[in-house]
């Protein structure tokens, strides 16, 4: 679906309230594309494929970025991403996907096509050059050529980090902020109980049994975290990383990577009463994290360590207090 107008979270565009993004519908709307796109039959037509998104390009900017991109595309088409979705011409799923984020974008809901897109990605994993094909695929779906070349300049990548103890609203947060962060339809957003689910081989909301929360698998995790963080930045993309970091090597890692890539990094640490952590642990249906009562207590009694450089923020406030002040202290980091 073709959109009509580009707008930007931020002073001059929207700023949803946390109430008004239902995540669930979101997800539901996610999942729904990726039934759709896993039923259809792969169409191997990289070089077809790549001239009918010239045959949508409509300004300079668009030609040159298909120009520069047009390998990833084909390499795509050939990995069985382009496909015959019901009885319009073969499509890139990621381009079918782009029709959905651009109308949530024109409607000024940028931070629902966020929501959505990382959603779609991580139960449909495109890897970081199908994160970094998605701007090009948004300005193509959009009617007004000067917001379309707006999608397509150029945003140096960040890598923004939110730590803390399980059930302080990491995730919430990481969602929240998504849409604020580099080109559209924002960052992407990697939580390591997504990872830990996709290397056990199961979906994001299925349980684990505690046999899989080994110092092994943690640091499998975390090392599948950072590859990918790494793969984005160097792509160009921002990445929000969403996990306890707990440990002080981890963090370590977390910053080394943002130093190698030259980007600028951003550690948010939120802490929350135990009451409140345990609190909104039980009250979590159909999430991708395992942790329960005793996990929040355990974790409690471990010492976190030297949080030098990071943002101690506290979260058992209203979201509407803490989205500002986690924007307020990632541009106090880009300066």
């Amino acid at each position: 679906m073709a959109a009509a107008a580009v707008r930007r979270d931020g002073p001059e565009g929207e700023q949803p309230l946390p109430s008004s993004v239902d995540v669930a519908a979101l997800h539901a709307s996610a999942e729904a594309l990726v039934r759709l796109h896993g039923g259809s039959a792969a169409v191997p037509a990289g070089s077809s494929f790549r001239q009918h998104l010239l045959e949508h390009a409509r300004t300079g900017a668009q030609r040159s970025t298909l120009a520069q991109l047009g390998g990833d595309i084909e390499r795509r088409a050939r990995a069985g991403r382009v496909r015959s979705i019901g009885a319009g011409a073969p499509v890139d799923i990621l381009f079918d996907l782009a029709g959905t984020l651009a109308d949530l974008i024109a409607r000024g809901r940028g931070t629902d096509a966020n929501i959505l897109a990382n959603r779609y990605l991580d139960l449909s994993p495109q890897g970081a050059t199908g994160w970094a094909l998605l701007p090009l695929m948004l300005s193509l779906r959009t009617g007004d050529p000067a917001a379309a070349d707006r999608l397509l300049e150029e945003v140096p990548p960040q890598l923004i980090v939110i730590g803390g103890l399980s059930g302080t609203g990491k995730s919430s947060l990481s969602r929240l902020l998504g849409a604020h962060y580099g080109r559209r339809p924002g960052a992407r957003v990697l939580r390591s109980d997504v990872f830990r689910k996709r290397l056990a081989g199961v979906a994001p909301e299925a349980r684990l049994p505690a046999t899989q929360y080994t110092r092994r698998n943690d640091a499998l995790t975390y090392e599948a975290l950072f590859e990918s963080a790494d793969d984005h930045l160097r792509c160009g993309s921002t990445v929000i990383v969403d996990a306890v970091f707990l440990n002080r090597s981890e963090r370590e890692v977390a910053q080394a990577l943002a130093v190698q890539v030259r980007a600028p990094f951003s550690g948010i640490w939120l802490e929350a009463p135990d009451r409140d952590r345990i609190a909104r642990i039980t009250a979590r249906t159909a999430d991708a994290s395992d942790a329960t009562a005793e996990i929040a207590r355990e974790q409690a009694r471990r010492s976190v360590g030297d949080l030098f450089g990071w943002h101690r923020m506290r979260a058992n406030r209203a979201m509407e207090q803490i989205l500002p002040a986690a924007r307020a202290a990632i541009e106090r980091a880009r300066r």
